[in-house]
């Protein structure tokens, strides 16, 4: 039985027909379904209203991410975007910290509408300067989200990226609480590169630490093919199980999604 694989971070550029491309890379890779997301023109991405289309045109082969700025956008949009049939939320380039308790209303209604919410975490990198958007990563440390999986257990939280470069605690967050879990999901010459040199296991040292892992890739659609691989690669260097590379190429998000 082959194994299932979901793409559970990718974001659809604002590239003509980019959706198309990114469908025959899942073909080609065996891809069943990817978590689709729109950051807007800071960065070349298209907003949610096209991610809408896009998931209403292919609802068998795309889940809908919502993509929120803290700070700036509302519960309403939030609650109805859940009512189009977003089933996630995309955060990053919030105004404040994440946990800044103003912002506890949008981890509320996440959680009220059983709606699984990925983190960026880490330094942001944009395809153009942007003075204007006050973007402070610091205010996306991976422990900016303790409080907010403390206050808030029924919450599903994911880390991407493992940190970037705050892999310990990002590591240890998700080690210590159970509705966290992490993505590794970045370019191949990225972050990943280190973590390679220095060994994902230095970090994630416990055992089942693997099992809190959840396949990305959030990069261009012809380097999804190279983040698989290398995924494949990776985990079957490092022994862990097929039953635990189940669990993280396609079980952990759907069950956070609240499937099987």
């Amino acid at each position: 039985m082959s194994m299932r694989i979901i793409d559970a971070h990718v974001h659809v550029f604002d590239v003509k027909s980019y959706e198309s491309k990114i469908l025959q890379v899942m073909d080609e890779c065996g891809i069943e379904k990817s978590c689709i997301s729109g950051l807007g023109s800071i960065f070349k991405c298209v907003n949610n209203k096209e991610i809408l289309k896009i998931i209403n045109k292919y609802p068998d082969r795309f889940i809908g991410a919502y993509f929120i700025r803290p700070g700036i956008s509302s519960i309403r949009e939030i609650k109805k975007a859940n009512e189009d049939g977003f089933r996630m939320l995309k955060v990053t380039l919030p105004l404040k910290p994440y946990n800044d308790e103003t912002y506890f209303q949008y981890w509320e209604t996440a959680q009220e509408l059983k709606m699984p919410v990925l983190f960026h975490t880490g330094v942001i990198t944009t395809f153009k300067s942007a003075p204007n958007e006050k973007i402070n990563s610091w205010y996306m440390h991976p422990m900016r989200l303790e409080p907010i999986a403390n206050a808030f257990p029924d919450l599903k939280i994911i880390i991407a990226h493992l940190g970037v470069h705050w892999n310990d605690d990002a590591s240890e967050l998700i080690r210590m609480r159970p509705n966290v879990y992490a993505d590794l999901s970045g370019a191949i010459n990225g972050y990943r590169k280190r973590i390679d040199m220095i060994g994902l296991k230095h970090w994630l040292w416990w055992d089942g630490a693997f099992k809190k892992l959840i396949f990305g890739t959030d990069v261009l659609y012809k380097d999804i093919p190279k983040i698989l691989d290398k995924d494949k690669e990776r985990l079957n260097k490092l022994g862990i199980s097929k039953e635990i590379q189940q669990k993280i190429f396609s079980g952990n998000i759907l069950k956070l999604l609240g499937e099987k």
